[in-house]
């Protein structure tokens, strides 16, 4: 097991929001830098026309993750997630939609190094709220597990653990306020992580603050300590306020970022999750 905290698996992280004067989805930011112009990866589009997440392999190892933020199923932005995989990387890229008997099926999916992980989960169905697909979708709320490979609620865990899966994270996409589109779930371990640290926020009941509710950090990192953040305060006050992604590739905007920045996070990510307008949770993700 690595002693020491291994870097994300994250090579590029690009984003567009929507701009109402260009009628269209224009660069925003992202890492490495911001993208050029508008989205033109047909994944991307993809996601956007189809308003679902996307995976897809691609020829040079890498994985490609589009993944739409809807707002009353309107996209009011767009990331695209570049994974670069070594030959010993672990890692699990899974989307999950509604069956015929309103369980989750696996749709598409992409996995490095988990034969008998990939083999099982085209057969596993996940009925609302169990799984930690079932959960993200009964929650309507993005779902943290730290410790997949230890947890009641992750219904593969003896899969989990035989493959070494430590860290799961699943993002619902929702088409309506109630309705489901699908669920995109992914799956890391200790040394090949796809973020060094994740995190939940919920707004107080008068919006004036946001709760930490949901967090994971890679083994070797140490928590920033903070609990509570105000309206427009640091990166999740920032997207809370906003309603669109925030990314931040330093700690000069949020000096409660300090510490993962000082522990090799690259960037900090903040993503609005939407139940059709209501703005329910902030996700932020650090790489």
């Amino acid at each position: 097991m690595t002693t020491t905290i291994a870097p994300s698996v994250l090579a590029n992280v690009a984003v567009w929001v929507h701009d109402e004067t260009a009628g269209q989805l224009v660069s925003s930011c992202g890492f490495p830098s911001a993208p050029e112009g508008f989205p033109t990866n047909d994944l991307v589009q993809t996601s956007i026309n189809e308003r679902r997440s996307a995976i897809r392999n691609g020829e040079d190892g890498s994985i490609e993750i589009a993944l739409p933020i809807l707002l009353t199923n309107e996209v009011a932005a767009a990331v695209l997630f570049t994974v670069q995989v070594a030959d010993d990387c672990k890692i699990a890229l899974e989307r999950w939609t509604r069956t015929d008997r309103e369980e989750l099926g696996l749709t598409e999916s992409a996995y490095r190094g988990l034969k008998h992980f990939e083999t099982i989960s085209p057969y596993v169905k996940f009925p609302r709220g169990s799984g930690l697909p079932g959960e993200t979708w009964d929650d309507r709320k993005s779902r943290i597990i730290a410790r997949i490979d230890q947890s009641k609620a992750f219904m593969r865990a003896a899969g989990a653990r035989k493959e070494g899966l430590r860290y799961g994270l699943g993002i619902p996409v929702m088409t309506t306020e109630h309705e489901l589109g699908d669920v995109l779930v992914i799956l890391s371990t200790v040394d090949f992580p796809f973020q060094q640290a994740m995190e939940t926020w919920l707004p107080s009941e008068d919006q004036t603050e946001l709760n930490l509710v949901q967090s994971s950090y890679a083994v070797g990192i140490s928590t920033p300590q903070r609990l509570t953040v105000s309206y427009g305060e640091g990166i999740v006050g920032q997207c809370y306020a906003s309603r669109i992604p925030v990314m931040m590739h330093n700690s000069e905007e949020d000096k409660s970022l300090v510490p993962l920045f000082d522990q090799g996070a690259r960037f900090a990510l903040a993503l609005p999750i939407f139940n059709g307008d209501r703005l329910v949770q902030v996700l932020t993700l650090f790489g």
